[in-house]
């Protein structure tokens, strides 16, 4: 086998060109906790740590429950990171002004938070993230701004008494001012993009923000008349009818009449609270809270950025501190491999796949070299080798759904026999349902079997729940085309 060292020595050489600088490290204060699916790395002391996870496990079985608009939440976990401010500000996020973010990734959400801000603001950011990950894992409108920011907004100020939950107070974030100049007319509100300087902008994105939390709060909480109007709005905007028009289809008044109603609800000085119980005690004291070394947390911090898809001269000096302080890590080669493939780099892992064979130990090592294996092209070697890396761990039916993949590019790749991905595949599609690779791979699945009615109910499903309007299309054509008519066989549940 190859020499470690040399091999580090060749993905140190291939991750430095041209580097600029040499990565901060002195991430001493770094710790972990997981408790159900959601996994902490946290800045701040032991007892705020289990303080955040101990208020995330209340909202996900009240608030949680209560938001989830179709679907369940995706069987994929969500790691959370409480970040100094230096590297929150310097690394994470992706634009000034901002004090957390929620980041949909494919195979697992992440959501960073400036730490160092006060705790009422820290659980607010944490509790308006998360909001928008239930939101957008469950429902497949695809919201204008002022609905999903208002709506995480609306959430982000729940407050904890005992057993229930509040929902409704005013975020102690929230700022607006209805002077002239300074407000936004509701016509306006409404026709804001992402790319306007409302949405981005760190002065004005403070009035758009709390006048986003007012507008939701209006039409979801304060006028349950409204209820039924916001929906046919939103559903309209959803299919692509204009905004005008889809306006004036849903609501009884004009967009001056909205501008009054929102103004009467800022001089009322009242809005309307909900509160909900929670069953089920909400325990976290006895989940184990690990210290990480720095290397450790240089490691963790060097997979956030990667995975946020920060440019290479950010992440490089990351990797290639985390190389010098573990060279004898296989982990640590098993992620410098994987972004240097990412980065175009050819990187040879024979060796390590050899070492490690079959097998469910070391997972996480897994995933990150069969990913580095399959970035370098997937064709019949690589492909074999990540079929040797993941073939006992994609048995289990709650393997890792990125393990669940690549395991399946590379069987497809390589022609492997339909009832094997099937067998795989449809547990996964049931555990994340809004996964459209993974409903595309098991309705080819499925059509290469001749199984022509499932195959068509999965693209149908595509159609139903996938937000990228070409690939709406495509499955929609797929669905439609005479290949697949004339089946009489069962379909899945819809």
């Amino acid at each position: 086998m190859r020499s470690p060292n040399r091999w580090v020595a060749g993905l140190v050489l291939a991750l430095l060109v041209a580097l600029p600088g040499v990565a901060r490290s002195a991430r001493t204060d770094w710790r972990e906790l997981t408790v159900g699916h959601f996994h902490l790395y946290s800045t701040l002391r032991d007892s705020a740590t289990r303080d955040v996870a101990r208020q995330l496990q209340a909202f996900e079985q009240t608030v949680g429950l209560m938001l989830q608009s179709e679907d369940r939440l995706p069987d994929v976990p969500t790691t959370i990171y409480l970040l100094d401010r230096d590297d929150f500000a310097n690394y994470a996020a992706p634009r000034p002004g901002l004090g957390g973010f929620f980041q949909e990734e494919r195979y697992g959400n992440l959501i960073a938070v400036d730490a160092d801000m006060p705790s009422s603001g820290l659980r607010t950011a944490v509790f308006h993230e998360y909001t928008h990950f239930i939101e957008r894992s469950t429902s497949t409108l695809s919201l204008p701004p002022w609905c999903s920011e208002g709506y995480a907004e609306l959430f982000s100020s729940v407050r904890i008494v005992k057993n229930t939950i509040i929902v409704g107070e005013q975020p102690p974030t929230a700022r607006w001012t209805t002077n002239a100049g300074e407000w936004i007319p509701m016509e306006r509100m409404l026709a804001v993009k992402h790319s306007d300087a409302e949405y981005n902008d760190p002065q004005a994105k403070s009035q758009f923000y709390g006048e986003a939390w007012l507008l939701v709060h209006l039409l979801l909480f304060d006028d349950r008349t409204l209820g039924r109007p916001t929906n046919v709005y939103l559903r309209n905007i959803d299919r692509g009818v204009p905004e005008p028009e889809s306006f004036k289809d849903a609501f009884p008044f004009d967009k001056a009449g909205l501008d009054v109603a929102v103004h009467k609800l800022i001089a009322s000085h009242r809005v309307r609270t909900l509160t909900l119980t929670f069953k089920d005690p909400v325990a976290v004291e006895s989940a184990a809270i690990t210290r990480l070394s720095a290397a450790d947390a240089d490691v963790a911090f060097a997979r956030l950025i990667f995975l946020l898809g920060r440019p290479p001269p950010i992440v490089r000096p990351l990797i290639a501190a985390a190389l010098r302080e573990h060279p004898a890590d296989p982990s640590v080669w098993a992620l410098a491999a994987r972004i240097a493939a990412h980065e175009g780099a050819t990187i040879d892992v024979g060796d390590q796949v050899t070492a490690l064979g079959g097998g469910t130990s070391n997972v996480g090592l897994r995933i990150d070299l069969a990913a580095a294996l399959m970035a370098q092209g997937g064709k019949e070697p690589e492909a074999k080798r990540v079929l040797t890396l993941l073939d006992d761990v994609v048995r289990d039916t709650a393997a890792p759904i990125e393990a669940v993949q690549l395991w399946a590019d590379a069987a497809r790749s390589l022609q492997a026999e339909p009832a094997r991905l099937i067998a795989v595949l449809e547990p996964a599609s049931a555990r994340v349902p809004h996964d459209t690779k993974v409903l595309e791979a098991l309705a080819v699945a499925l059509e290469r079997r001749g199984d022509k009615a499932r195959a068509k109910a999965y693209y149908e499903r595509m159609v139903r729940v996938s937000s990228d309007s070409s690939e709406r299309a495509w499955a929609q054509m797929q669905a439609d085309s005479g290949r697949l008519q004339n089946d009489a066989s069962s379909s899945p549940k819809q």
